[in-house]
């Protein structure tokens, strides 16, 4: 975007998915941040010697060295005392010289086109996204494929018919979902790795337990679900809880860039009920379909704010 020497892209947070990395690189050094707003800057160095077990092989470290915001500047993070404090500057400074004015460009194209799904056992279909990936020379190697529906400290994923915490503890709506796609997927999941192209589908490049015949096939574009796992369901209760999953990841899925604008706000609708978290998002998404409700959530959530009994977890 600005000089031969700079890469800007985006990679999606999944498993469980938590919307987009926005990252900026510029020769040695890398700058990333998950709301457009707080960025983190590392840098990359060979192993100084005496620190790589393995003196045969050349090796990277990455090192942290500050945070960055327009609002409140840098700051820098002290480094490790073996390491040259100069050196780590002068390979800092490339994406330091272009951080302010690429900072307001977010969000960057999605970079990451290769895509595991895991697939449903009975129809062979992919049923939820579990990751992704740039290269398609480079794919994580992924033995078993398995789905993460929240972090394992996040509690905030609840039920709606369930009122109150002893009907729905904690756990309870996470371990009801993961069971779901647990069970779907069957006692040998398959999930196969394809390469999105620009019209949607997907071309075939690696299986996991997948039958050989199918791992090179081209899945047309209808079979990827729009919102990274499969909406339709057969029973109430299930329907019930993917519907109140999807609400409760609309602020994050509104980062997505492939969503119709049919999509978009029906999404919209599901996440401007989450003031905190869109304003937590709101810099990464790609288009707003409701300008003004999405101004009015920004200003909700900034009262909120300044109410100390108004809490922040919606």
């Amino acid at each position: 975007m600005s000089g031969n020497d700079t890469n800007c892209f985006a990679i999606r947070r999944l498993s469980p998915f938590q919307g987009s990395l926005q990252v900026i690189e510029a020769q040695h050094a890398q700058a990333s941040t998950s709301n457009g707003l707080d960025w983190r800057v590392q840098v990359r160095l060979p192993t100084p010697p005496g620190l790589d077990s393995d003196s045969s092989t050349n090796t990277e470290q990455i090192i942290l060295f500050g945070f960055w915001s327009s609002e409140g500047g840098f700051h820098r993070v002290p480094l490790p005392p073996m390491l040259s404090s100069h050196q780590i500057e002068v390979a800092a400074q490339p994406v330091m010289d272009v951080l302010l004015e690429l900072s307001h460009r977010v969000p960057f194209r999605q970079h990451d086109n290769c895509e595991l799904w895991l697939l449903d056992e009975r129809e062979q279909r992919p049923l939820v996204l579990i990751a992704a990936a740039s290269d398609p020379q480079r794919l994580p190697h992924i033995r078993r494929p398995e789905w993460q529906p929240t972090l394992l400290t996040d509690h905030s994923f609840t039920r709606s018919w369930c009122k109150t915490s002893q009907d729905d503890p904690a756990w309870a709506a996470r371990e009801a979902i993961a069971q779901l796609i647990k069970h779907t997927a069957g006692q040998n999941p398959q999930a196969h790795w394809v390469q999105r192209q620009a019209d949607g589908t997907g071309r075939g490049l690696v299986g996991i337990n997948l039958a050989e015949g199918l791992i090179s096939q081209l899945r047309p574009a209808g079979d990827f679900p729009e919102l990274l796992i499969r909406e339709n369901w057969q029973t109430e209760d299930e329907q019930r809880l993917i519907n109140d999953y999807i609400e409760w990841q609309a602020p994050f899925l509104l980062t997505l860039p492939t969503l119709s604008d049919l999509t978009r706000k029906r999404i919209e609708q599901l996440a401007f009920k989450q003031a905190f978290k869109v304003e937590g998002q709101h810099k990464l998404y790609p288009k707003v379909i409701d300008e003004e409700r999405l101004k009015a959530v920004l200003i909700e959530a900034q009262m909120r704010r300044s109410n100390p009994e108004a809490g922040a977890n919606n």
